[in-house]
């Protein structure tokens, strides 16, 4: 490995987050033309990366961001996907879910990191806010939430249904719910501790296929069963059209499903330990089998959805943003590069997570005008930079594989 690059990757990582750095918390990117409010998002991985490199400097913008956050809660809960300049919160894709897990999982990585027991004080009220209006959006009580199509991270993309991202970040929210209520007097701790470990079941459960010798193995776990007939319904339904699937699908709905691979989703579920060490093998085998960490570390999905697939949108087209090999169809994104470089930590490939992070490490040196842009996103074909310049989460997801590879060890809030 490239020692040198690597470090100096770290360093310069370092520098795009002072620029992304304010008075209201980290805004997306830090560049004039870029994305000027504080995304819940963006600033969540982005303190996660702070709490990963222990980045004290920088406690006093990720301590605004939650303050900016919280300041736009909803009456009924909900965190604002962004808050603009002026204090207003985003209106556009309000429906997303994972400003509130993300609201939650921050909160769990600056308390481990630094003890903000000030802030978690501050904030109860909006924690268990924030937790009772996710808890609502599991509309059919199965455990799992149910989604908005193209309501999370990949706000162009139809996730819809039973997302895979949405629900392991559930997981580590309600585990942070858990580990946070012996800071503060945080209501039914054990409650959303047992709930955690069901979300966790029943998504390993329905959005892994797997049969043997043709039979219904997914769709016999215990999991499945206690009254939710339409789940075993549609585990059947996939795995006798599917057989088996080397990763967790992306999603599922009414008797549909994605059938394509969420790399972000499923490098989180190895992350999370939903994914045991035998299915984070195959999830780890396909994405090399496949290249989709090359030519840089890592596409957001395999393989791209294209016009005549079932989960293609016309809606792809706008601006030409989301076409084959673009943005989150199938485009290259630090952030989903760096959680997969600690995904692969995590299950035990530390020297293929080396080899990853130097890939990494080149794809944040590449820019449009000039060296070390850390760019929004790549060219899923080309590997060319595109979207915007010196983007917070890019940076922080390097940060986050960094200290992977450097340690062994994954941050906490993440697995």
């Amino acid at each position: 490995m490239n020692g040198e690059l690597t470090e100096e990757t770290a360093r310069r990582a370092v520098e795009v987050l002072r620029r992304c750095a304010g008075p209201r918390g980290f805004t997306a990117s830090g560049t004039a033309d870029g994305y000027p409010e504080v995304w819940a998002r963006d600033a969540m991985v982005t303190l996660v990366g702070v709490c990963a490199a222990r980045l004290e400097e920088l406690l006093p913008a990720a301590r605004a961001s939650l303050e900016t956050l919280a300041g736009g809660q909803s009456e009924l809960g909900r965190i604002p996907l962004n808050v603009d300049p002026a204090g207003r919160p985003g209106t556009a894709n309000a429906g997303a879910l994972d400003g509130n897990l993300w609201f939650l999982i921050g909160h769990r990585a600056l308390h481990e990191a630094f003890g903000t027991t000030d802030l978690l004080a501050r904030h109860r009220d909006a924690l268990v806010r924030a937790m009772r209006w996710l808890r609502h959006h599991d509309v059919d009580e199965d455990g799992l939430l149910e989604s908005q199509e193209a309501s999370g991270w990949a706000d162009l993309l139809a996730y819809r249904g039973k997302v895979l991202y949405d629900n392991v970040l559930y997981v580590l929210a309600l585990r942070a719910y858990g580990a946070l209520a012996a800071a503060v007097d945080l209501p039914e701790a054990t409650l959303h501790a047992r709930l955690a470990d069901r979300a966790a079941e029943r998504l390993e459960a329905l959005h892994w296929v797997a049969s043997r010798d043709g039979l219904w193995e997914t769709a016999a776990s215990p999991a499945l069963r206690g009254g939710h007939d339409e789940a075993q319904r549609l585990a059947q339904l996939a795995t006798a059209q599917l057989w088996n699937r080397p990763y967790f699908l992306p999603w599922v709905g009414f008797r549909e499903y994605g059938d394509w691979c969420d790399v972000l989703g499923n490098s989180l579920a190895i992350l999370a330990g939903i994914a045991g060490a035998e299915r984070a093998a195959a999830i780890l085998d396909h994405l090399e089998a496949v290249g989709a960490a090359e030519p840089y570390p890592a596409k957001a999905i395999w393989p791209p959805i294209r016009p005549g697939d079932r989960d293609w949108r016309d809606y792809y087209r706008n601006n030409g943003l989301n076409l084959p090999d673009q943005y989150h169809n199938g485009g290259i994104w630090p952030l989903v590069g760096g959680m997969l470089v600690a995904a692969e930590v995590g299950a035990g490939r530390r020297e293929r997570a080396a080899t990853h992070l130097e890939r990494l490490a080149e794809a944040c040196r590449l820019g449009r005008e000039g060296e070390w842009e850390f760019s929004e996103w790549l060219h899923g074909g080309t590997g060319r930079p595109m979207g915007r310049a010196f983007q917070a989460w890019s940076a922080a997801g390097y940060l986050v594989a960094h200290r992977a590879v450097a340690t062994g060890e994954v941050p906490s809030p993440l697995s």
